[in-house]
């Protein structure tokens, strides 16, 4: 339907952390993942609402410190022994609202606190109201420093639109965003794949980046979706 939003199931490069935080704002937020050996705690969280950039955060924060980037399948059961032997690095811990052995949370927390590892943990929501037990974790979680991502709002999402092309070293025109404003998924996934997609077709077919390539970069992206989640 014209107009509507689709979703990607595309994966997408792992960008630096300055792509992901705009010149005008989010520079403090960037400053304190920088200087993450500074921290006076052993741990940071990162949380926002669905498609603010929390995943791409970690993955990228991981990828910059030398840290590795997991989900509660990972290590959610683990015994203390296991989640000890990964402290060797720093760590980021994703999606830990959805954590079940909530206990292996503060356990982990618990080790890095004491060895002194970094650990970025991120999710959605409030940290405070992730888990109601136990009450250690509760307490831990609520007081944890915290960087909060804010929706993709129209103006996000198009300057976000903008940099992602800029990266590839497209000008895209602003009628084109306008045209993809509506149309395209909120989420870093689906604007990293449509730039990706929109420089390759302008190589192939030397066309500019008008409207036209626009909307046939949009379809090839549905059509492999629809294709992809039969």
């Amino acid at each position: 339907m014209p107009g509507e939003q689709f979703k990607l199931a595309f994966p997408s490069p792992i960008l630096p952390l300055d792509a992901l935080f705009s010149e005008d704002q989010g520079q403090q937020s960037l400053n304190v993942l920088r200087r993450w050996q500074e921290w006076p705690k052993s741990t940071l969280c990162v949380t926002g609402p669905e498609n603010s950039g929390v995943t791409s955060i970690l993955k990228s924060w991981a990828k910059e410190v030398g840290g590795r980037y997991l989900v509660p399948a990972d290590w959610e059961n683990l015994d203390p022994k296991a989640l000890s032997d990964l402290l060797s690095q720093p760590l980021c811990l994703d999606d830990c609202h959805h954590v079940e052995a909530s206990a292996s949370l503060l356990t982990i927390l618990n080790l890095a606190e004491e060895s002194g590892v970094k650990i970025l943990v991120g999710g959605h929501g409030q940290p405070s109201v992730w888990h109601v037990t136990p009450p250690d974790l509760v307490s831990r979680l609520a007081a944890m420093t915290t960087i909060i991502l804010p929706a993709m709002d129209d103006e996000a999402f198009i300057r976000r639109l903008r940099a992602a092309c800029l990266r590839r070293f497209i000008r895209i025109p602003e009628e084109t965003l306008s045209f993809l404003e509506p149309r395209l998924d909120r989420s870093f996934q689906a604007i990293e794949a449509f730039a990706g997609r929109l420089d390759r077709a302008m190589t192939e077919t030397k066309r500019p980046a008008t409207i036209p390539l626009a909307r046939d970069v949009l379809n090839e992206l549905i059509e492999e979706w629809e294709t992809d989640d039969v």
